[in-house]
């Protein structure tokens, strides 16, 4: 099973909620074998950017004589960092953008996470509406020498002073 993150766009889904986005939380292996092709083609740029620079030195380090190893276990770990947690990466940058994560389904696939959403999100708007409101009191009004007038729960015997 595959965990799926419900995120709906920033002005709110849309009538039909296509705008709607189901991110699967799972391994990557684009991100695995180009970190930085993965990275750009989700719009990730400062992170692209940050990649290839890292990717680049890794490089670098690879040509050194004796720490050939070294470059390359570096441009593994950056690709499988990349492959692991990409998908995170891509969550927080749409919420940082004003995305709100709404759910997290779990779901065998994709079809199969937007039926349980949007099944669930029906029965949500249903009860919704067949709940009541509560209604709220006004909140106490000090007047002028700094004492509670309006308290009707009594709930302020002393003021913050110690006066009664």
């Amino acid at each position: 099973m595959t965990s799926y993150l419900v995120l709906e766009a920033p002005n709110g889904p849309d009538r039909d909620h296509k705008t709607t986005r189901f991110i699967a939380d799972r391994f990557v292996w684009l991100a695995l074998i180009a970190p930085w092709l993965w990275l750009a083609i989700n719009r990730l740029w400062l992170a692209t950017a940050v990649v290839v620079i890292a990717l680049l030195l890794a490089g670098q380090v690879s040509i050194l004589a004796g720490f050939e190893p070294v470059g390359i276990l570096c441009g593994f770990a950056i690709g499988l960092i990349t492959a692991l947690e990409g998908r995170d990466f891509l969550v927080r940058h749409l919420i940082r953008k004003g995305w709100t994560l709404k759910s997290v389904v779990s779901a065998p696939d994709l079809s199969s996470a937007e039926d349980i959403y949007f099944s669930g999100l029906s029965e949500n708007t249903e009860r919704a509406e067949r709940l009541s409101q509560p209604v709220w009191t006004p909140s106490p009004q000090k007047s002028r020498d700094k004492n509670f007038v309006n308290d009707p729960a009594g709930s302020f015997l002393f003021d913050l002073n110690g006066r009664r």
